[in-house]
């Protein structure tokens, strides 16, 4: 008899692991799902890509996207670093521009290889610096600011230039984007990885990566917690602009020539590459590795666009569409 209430006792423990074990189960899956969205779809893509046209799997045209997407790579590292403090800045693509010309100027003008990059970096610095006080001393919204830096610093390249193409000068220049390791691998790609390596260890294992995350998930807290929080937010906006400098010299350096609107587009695809790698538009929650998946995803769908010959006009509907698809994702796994 005492076996027999033993025994029914111990189903009733059961039952309700038995009924919550599915919900459970289901959960886990949809936190997978949510966390490697971007995984899953590139390795679709691959898979598509590999049936949709007999040279995409090829290792040279693999390369060849690799070598394509590293300048927006770039651009979308220091875009990333914004948007987990729920910022971002729309002025990168001017950036991207004006460092080149920058950059090609001060060779033009006598400095050598090395000076000229490093006051092409110096530019992009300035104007993320300039980005991050106005938003600082103004609280106005970050898009505005930007936007309007934008335009301004747009108007300087296209002034520095008389709106003509600019050459450059330095011997070696080029080698920076169009080098390659073991005649195969190109160092912008290298450089690509290894700065979103060392992203991803500063934002997980240092003071100013913690502090980075916790501006975008509760600002208020953090400062009452005595974290710099203001400090970190006008680095953040330095870092972004500096990379997107870095981005735009490489570019120049890709075809040994700039000029003012090299940059075009490269705001809004650095968001959706942030974005479709996982990093959320609204602030802490994301990471550099993930968004050099992001950035392969774009990359991928751009080359099956060309492959397939796909009409310039309908390769960007297909961009704006996933652009929109991306911040209602975003938005949809957030009230989730």
């Amino acid at each position: 008899m005492t076996t027999s209430i033993k025994t029914a006792g111990q189903d009733e423990n059961l039952k309700p692991g038995l009924a919550t074990g599915g919900p459970e189960r289901l959960q886990v899956w949809l936190g997978f799902l949510r966390n490697n969205t971007a995984l899953l779809l590139l390795v679709a893509l691959i898979i598509a890509g590999s049936f949709a046209s007999p040279v995409f799997f090829t290792p040279r045209n693999l390369l060849n996207i690799l070598w394509a997407v590293s300048i927006l790579g770039v651009v979308a590292l220091g875009q990333t670093l914004l948007l987990l403090t729920c910022r971002f800045d729309m002025s990168v693509a001017a950036v991207v521009g004006f460092s080149g010309i920058v950059t090609v100027l001060a060779q033009i003008g006598g400095f050598g290889l090395y000076p000229s990059i490093a006051l092409g970096l110096l530019a992009g610095a300035a104007v993320g610096l300039c980005n991050g006080l106005l938003v600082l001393a103004t609280g106005a919204n970050p898009f505005l600011i930007t936007l309007g830096t934008n335009l301004l610093v747009y108007s300087i390249a296209l002034s520095l230039t008389h709106s003509k193409t600019l050459y450059a000068t330095a011997p070696g220049f080029n080698v920076l984007g169009r080098g390659q390791l073991f005649g195969f691998l190109h160092y912008s790609v290298i450089l690509l990885v290894v700065l979103a390596a060392v992203f991803e260890f500063v934002l997980r294992r240092t003071v100013f990566g913690r502090t980075i995350f916790v501006t975008g998930l509760n600002e208020t807290a953090g400062r009452l917690s005595g974290l710099r929080i203001q400090m970190t937010k006008l680095a953040a906006f330095v870092l972004c602009s500096t990379l997107a400098a870095l981005a735009g010299i490489i570019m120049t350096s890709r075809i040994n020539s700039t000029v003012a609107n090299s940059g075009f587009g490269m705001e809004f695809d650095s968001i959706i590459a942030a974005v479709l790698g996982g990093t959320s538009l609204f602030g802490g929650h994301g990471g550099t590795l993930r968004t050099l998946i992001g950035v392969l995803v774009l990359g991928v769908i751009n080359n099956l666009l060309v492959l397939l010959n796909v009409p310039i006009e309908a390769q960007q509907i297909a961009k704006g569409t996933v652009f929109l698809l991306v911040v209602w994702a975003d938005g949809a796994l957030r009230r989730g």
